[in-house]
């Protein structure tokens, strides 16, 4: 029986390490290659990303300067599949993640899938991230549906272009709001090659934030369920947290400072959008 064609979505920008690594994780999955396809979508890398997704075959390249989400709908505009999976550069799918994923979808009849995520990486910061990933696979209100068919995807309009902040729980909320069905594939995971430190992780908090206040007016009770600090899923877990407590610390000054920055830059792009507003309407 045939298998039905996946769309692989992939936002980038000189990441030419990572895409590799990442494309020889497709290339080696158990589904048939000629039902998969990667599309690239790349805002003019200039270290060699592009070279390297044109060194595989079923890579579609996309030249687009735009952020993360934009890209995403922009991937899937040029793709043709019945199911899509949204993965970051720095991502590396198991070798049967496609026909997992795709066999859950069919004989179950779910319309998005969330994957359980594996973080590595040499920093305090990516190890404490490690043990939140693990801590947070069975919590529901932290899950962004990275597998989705397409006709969930076109019945919500796909990525909110307006908002940037947490743009996979945002359309992962309105797959929920519009009746599509999901669960998490606990039967395979992704990892996640993060590699960045704690006040790198602040300073992207703060960026990504500044469209915060736009989600919040949107989801109001989920943005309380999803950004409450005071996770659920940290009492379910006490007895890993215990061998951990240097990783738990770690992950808590962490979360309290990318808390703190990314309040700063939800503040900062209200009172900046609101300033442009007013000043347009002069």
């Amino acid at each position: 029986m045939d298998q039905p064609a996946v769309a692989i979505i992939v936002p980038v920008r000189n990441r030419a390490v990572e895409m590799k690594r990442l494309l020889q994780s497709v290339a080696v999955q158990d589904y048939p290659i000629n039902m998969i396809s990667v599309v690239v979508v790349d805002a003019l890398s200039t270290d060699g990303t592009q070279e390297v997704c044109n060194a595989f075959p079923f890579v579609k390249l996309l030249e687009l300067p735009a952020e993360r989400h934009v890209s995403r709908n922009k991937g899937v505009a040029i793709s043709n599949t019945k199911y899509l999976i949204q993965l970051d550069s720095d991502m590396e799918m198991m070798p049967k993640t496609v026909s997992t994923l795709v066999r859950i979808a069919e004989q179950e009849k779910f319309d998005l899938l969330s994957i359980p995520e594996r973080s590595t990486g040499t920093t305090l910061w990516a190890h404490a991230r490690a043990l939140e990933k693990i801590v947070i696979d069975d919590d529901l209100d932290r899950c962004g549906a990275r597998f989705m068919t397409r006709v969930a995807f076109d019945a919500v309009g796909g990525y909110d272009e307006e908002i940037l902040f947490s743009e996979d729980y945002n359309i992962h909320t309105r797959l929920l709001m519009a009746g599509f069905r999901h669960r998490v594939a606990k039967e395979t995971f992704i990892y996640h090659h993060e590699s960045c430190t704690i006040l790198e992780a602040a300073r992207k908090q703060f960026y990504y934030c500044q469209t915060a206040y736009l989600y919040w007016r949107k989801f109001k009770t989920a943005t309380v369920r999803q950004f409450n600090p005071l996770r659920p899923a940290y009492l379910k877990h006490l007895k890993l947290i215990g061998v951990h407590p240097l990783l738990f610390t770690a992950l808590i000054f962490g979360k309290a400072l990318t808390y703190v920055t990314g309040f700063s830059g939800m503040c900062y792009g209200y009172i900046r959008d609101q300033f442009n507003l007013q000043k347009n309407n002069r």
